[in-house]
């Protein structure tokens, strides 16, 4: 049965998630999505025509393609996060809600922060202003931090997806390894879980940890090994 737009929104709230207006029901949302899905592949398509090797090999972001992505990228985040606006008072930036706001204070020092003006500074600048105006400093820093992480991970989302169109055009197909049963994966004689603390035992014993003691840890490896096998 579908709920309304009301419902979802409300429901979505209580678990922090913003539903965009559009989405009226859940079969709705899952069509969008699906579609979603398909423009998404059609669109990674076209940016492998565009930059060779995508989906191939992990070294195709060369610099020249790497500031063209983030160009394309610098205007999406803009628009999940404009321009905002500042006023000096009392020693300190103090934030505007609007452009209108911060104009009226005339006689006060303005700062608008941004993408776009977080990343004007050459990175010689920007170590400077640290010293200069550190408050500025942290402001710029927040935005240039948050945005090269947004930037990365849309990088890798681009790559991961574009070696996914790659395989299946060659008719790769990924198989899961079966997970071990849990005494195999405990028995296991490298990676396994009494081999792992047997291991980090010995490791501190040669740092120099006086509670490792690699003797009584085997005797009592063994001894619950024989309990575990009962």
């Amino acid at each position: 049965m579908s709920k309304s737009t009301h419902e979802l929104n409300t429901l979505a709230s209580a678990i922090g998630v913003t539903v965009t207006s559009s989405v009226t029901s859940i079969s709705d949302g899952a069509y969008q999505q699906a579609k979603l899905h398909g423009t998404t592949r059609d669109l990674v398509k076209s940016l492998m025509a565009l930059i060779p090797g995508l989906g191939v090999r992990d070294d195709v972001f060369t610099d020249d393609i790497k500031a063209e992505l983030k160009k394309g990228y610098a205007l999406r985040w803009h628009e999940e996060n404009p321009t905002k606006y500042y006023i000096a008072a009392d020693g300190n930036w103090v934030g505007c809600k609007t452009e209108e706001e911060m104009l009226s204070h005339k006689k006060a020092e303005k700062f608008t922060l941004d993408v776009h003006t977080a990343f004007a500074y050459t990175q010689q600048a920007f170590g400077a202003l640290k010293n200069e105006e550190p408050q500025k400093h942290s402001l710029i820093k927040v935005i240039r931090d948050k945005f090269n992480k947004y930037v990365s991970n849309r990088m890798r989302d681009l790559n991961t997806d574009a070696k996914k169109i790659y395989k299946e055009s060659l008719g790769i197909t990924t198989t899961r390894t079966a997970t071990p049963d849990f005494i195999d994966w405990l028995n296991a004689p490298e990676k396994g879980g009494l081999a792992v603390i047997r291991q980090r035992c010995v490791n501190a014993k040669a740092k120099g940890d006086l509670t490792a003691d690699v003797a009584k840890l085997d005797k009592a490896l063994a001894a619950f090994k024989g309990a575990l096998a009962k």
